[in-house]
């Protein structure tokens, strides 16, 4: 489980691509108000202690995050060289610059996989993913002769070096959805549709006892006093139950119901099993469940890529969660009951009001 900063890799973002398909430089394109790629630099940024950006970006520059021209341009295996040869750990992870929904589920798969190998990466029944993999400085040399004979398909030096592939199998349900790569207008509309279809999403994350349900409380009831349908999801790190022994419900389930519904005039209720025994993503779930709300607010969810607020009592802890633990780029605001010096907005916290005044600003405007 992911609790720390790495700092035995480098986490290296490729930006040096043309965009021949798309047309125009896809990097920028803009995703929920942001640009594409922040979304795999968050990503990274959440993971590795260092951070670069191999191509010819100086534009992306932010942070105090190195952008290093591809020393070989044109290719992805010439990106994979420059991220490689630059850093200073003998690991990298390589991301694309057109990834919308970066799964770091499949990340950390990758990273407990590597023991014995030079590079680590994703296959599917579609072939290789060697953008979103890892790789060991051993792989240099091979990765220069082919750069220097013009031998750019990354294919061919898989058979140079002890590479151990991740089979789709063992990655998450939604891995087509994380692996999804944005290179053409169509796929373009497609993503914003979509992002268009799919409310926001903030999760409001805190230590254990800190007061999350009470915030949450506060900020559905001032959001529905302002007129929005309010979707809530609360995220539970055990097992739980909602129908117990003896109810109908609970019998349906127990015989083997693999979906059980409850319904009346005023509600309805739903029990899905998971037949794989593995929790959908928070994205899959809003998709799934939450298309008819305007916002959906969450408890929890403090891995997830979406935006956060973060619940602070300073007698519980001195030190937050998402800044001082990680440094959680996701984080828009804090809520505190005392003064903290922060680089996001700083909320009293029972300013329920002020917290929805910044999330119908950013994201229902």
């Amino acid at each position: 489980m992911h609790n720390e900063i790495r700092d035995d890799t480098t986490g290296v973002l490729l930006a040096g691509g043309t965009s021949r398909r798309m047309g125009h430089d896809k990097a920028c394109i803009k995703i929920a108000g942001e640009p594409l790629f922040f979304h795999t630099l968050d990503l990274l940024r959440r993971y590795f202690k260092l951070v670069i950006i191999a191509g010819n970006r100086p534009d992306f520059e932010l942070g105090g995050i190195r952008v290093v021209p591809d020393i070989y341009p044109g290719s992805a295996l010439g990106g994979l060289y420059t991220g490689l040869f630059t850093a200073t750990t003998d690991w990298i992870f390589v991301a694309p610059c057109d990834m919308p929904y970066p799964d770091p589920r499949i990340l950390e798969l990758l990273l407990e996989s590597r023991n014995g190998s030079d590079a680590v990466v994703p296959r599917t029944p579609g072939g290789y993913e060697p953008v979103f993999a890892l790789y060991h400085k051993n792989c240099l040399p091979y990765m220069e002769e082919m750069l220097r004979t013009g031998q750019l398909r990354i294919h061919a030096f898989f058979q140079q070096v002890k590479v151990r592939f991740l089979d789709w199998q063992k990655m998450p349900a939604d891995w087509e959805r994380s692996l999804l790569n944005i290179n053409t207008p169509e796929q373009l509309a497609e993503l914003r549709k979509e992002r268009l279809m799919t409310p926001p999403v903030v999760s409001i994350v805190a230590k254990s006892g800190t007061g999350k349900t009470t915030l949450l409380e506060k900020l559905i009831a001032e959001m529905k006093r302002r007129g929005y349908k309010v979707g809530a999801i609360k995220h539970d790190a055990h097992r739980f139950d909602i129908d117990y022994e003896g109810k109908d419900s609970w019998r349906l389930t127990r015989a083997g119901a693999d979906t059980m519904l409850i319904s009346s005039a005023e509600k309805l209720a739903m029990v899905k099993q998971h037949l794989n025994k593995e929790e959908p993503s928070l994205a899959e779930s809003v998709s799934s469940y939450c298309s008819d709300v305007d916002i959906v607010l969450t408890e929890g969810f403090k891995r997830s890529p979406m935006p956060k607020i973060e619940v602070h009592r300073r007698e519980r802890s001195e030190k937050l969660l998402c800044r001082d633990e990680i440094h959680d780029p996701t984080l828009i605001a804090v809520a505190s009951d005392s003064p903290l010096q922060i680089d996001v907005p700083l909320f009293d916290i029972n300013d329920a009001q002020g917290l929805c005044d910044l999330i119908e600003e950013r994201y229902l405007s």
